[in-house]
């Protein structure tokens, strides 16, 4: 199942309960037991997405997503819910966000952003502000490969796998591969040990030098669940040393998912709410 990749999307872990806290650090490196990819190569993974995308009609599931900016030295972490539904005009897809971890200070935020398949809103109900943006002109549908240039979420490597081959090169890699002993990012060590990376497989992706992505970022790593063939975590990394992580925990798939969880409605400007409406102006 894809997920909406949009700079814009900002992210209860629900493991049985919330726990906004710190993971703990990852064991010593030698405890640690890699993984070895059960695909031969990264186009036969990408074959068995495609077709596991087509028997997948809906995902749920519960997000951390974290935000390390290398510069400022700023941590962010947010907790919440992801939403995707199949529907006739493409996947539909809706995050709910409801705590925020800055450093030690974990406080409740309302954030919630919903995509259509045309239109995207970012409606934040305790300030009352309301964001819609067109995205795709009526009738069209939005090219998951131009979405991977500002993505914070996961891509769709499973929709086009000849057009992400000729731009990116696509490896299968060891799952604890890239965070331990990472010299350019340590803090990524802890992720090694979280249950949702052990045994997963591993896709890296590097923009190929002529591809127009080069200079979009760094590169991309995907973690995929072998059995359920579900994405679990997410890394990208900028050439400015800032990094987008997201992880996703406790995924229920074809379960019903009601209709308001998508809704991109305008609400009642007499209500009080600050609303920002903008159509689609075409490519820029």
């Amino acid at each position: 199942m894809t997920i909406i990749l949009t700079a814009i999307l900002a992210s209860s872990l629900a493991l049985g309960s919330f726990n906004a806290n710190e993971p703990e650090a990852a064991p010593p490196a030698e405890h640690q037991a890699e993984s070895t990819p059960p695909f031969a190569d990264a186009g036969e993974l990408l074959d068995a997405l495609a077709t596991h995308d087509q028997s997948t009609d809906s995902l749920t599931g519960t997000i951390r997503f974290t935000t390390i900016n290398a510069l400022e030295n700023d941590r962010q972490q947010r907790f919440g819910k992801l939403s995707i539904q199949k529907h006739d005009t493409g996947r539909h897809y809706a995050v709910s966000f409801n705590t925020l971890l800055i450093d030690e200070r974990q406080e409740k935020i309302a954030e919630q952003f919903i995509f259509d398949g045309r239109w995207l809103v970012e409606r934040m109900p305790e300030e009352k502000q309301f964001i819609k943006r067109e995205l795709v002109p009526a009738g069209q549908t939005l090219d998951p490969m131009e979405l991977m240039r500002d993505a914070p979420f996961w891509v769709s490597v499973g929709q086009d796998k000849d057009r992400l081959l000729a731009s990116y090169n696509a490896e299968l890699l060891p799952s604890t591969q890239g965070l331990l002993k990472n010299a350019d990012f340590p803090e990524l060590e802890y992720l090694a040990a979280m249950d949702h990376i052990e045994g997963a497989i591993q896709l890296m992706l590097t923009p190929k030098p002529g591809s127009g992505f080069e200079d979009d970022w760094e590169w991309v790593r995907i973690w995929i669940n072998p059995e359920t063939l579900s994405p679990t975590l997410y890394i990208k990394a900028e050439w400015t040393g800032d990094l987008q992580i997201v992880e996703l925990y406790g995924v229920k798939t074809n379960a019903k998912i009601p209709s308001e969880v998508f809704d991109t409605t305008s609400p009642d400007a007499r209500d009080g709410w600050n609303i920002q409406i903008s159509n689609w102006r075409g490519q820029e």
